[in-house]
């Protein structure tokens, strides 16, 4: 049954996902000038930070969101197997869970470094912002967390007109 609510859920976590695969994260400002950036595959650092510039950057950051982006479109087209789209669907919750843990890990480390270089330097320490689109995440965590509620309505509905037959 595609047109469940939980397909909605669904398909609003894999439009999350993907904005927050393409967009900027979060970023690092001094007196109103970006000295740094930080999306989900890069960091970059900019001006008088260009030192601390990252080649190799957050990349695990959106490979967990292509997974999750992943996750949710095939969660999708298993509408007729309950049980395995509610693994399918909590195993992406996990998966979320820990982007959130390895975001916040992530942006502290740069925010200590780009403290540290300012130090270094006799600086100001830049202040770290976050985007609009950090916040998705969280709010796929919670249509994540519908959408179990929502299989397992189903499910149960389902049980209950197989032992009323």
């Amino acid at each position: 049954m595609i047109q469940r609510i939980q397909t909605v859920y669904l398909a609003l976590v894999l439009i999350f996902s993907f904005v927050g695969v393409i967009s900027t994260i979060g970023g690092w400002t001094v007196a109103d000038s970006v000295v740094a950036h930080f999306s989900n595959f890069t960091f970059g650092a900019e001006g008088a930070f260009k030192a601390l510039d990252s080649t190799s950057g957050p990349w695990c950051l959106g490979v967990l969101l292509i997974m999750v982006m992943f996750l949710s479109a095939m969660s999708i087209m298993l509408f007729r197997k309950r049980m395995r789209q509610l693994r399918i669907t909590i195993f992406s919750t996990i998966l979320l869970v820990g982007y959130v843990a390895a975001y916040a890990v992530f942006a502290y480390y740069y925010h200590l470094n780009l403290q540290e270089f300012a130090e270094a330097a006799g600086g100001i320490v830049p202040t770290f912002h976050l985007k609009f689109v950090a916040i998705f995440p969280v709010l796929s965590i919670i249509l994540n967390c519908l959408a179990i509620q929502g299989i397992r309505k189903d499910e149960a509905l389902v049980r209950s007109l197989d032992r009323i037959r």
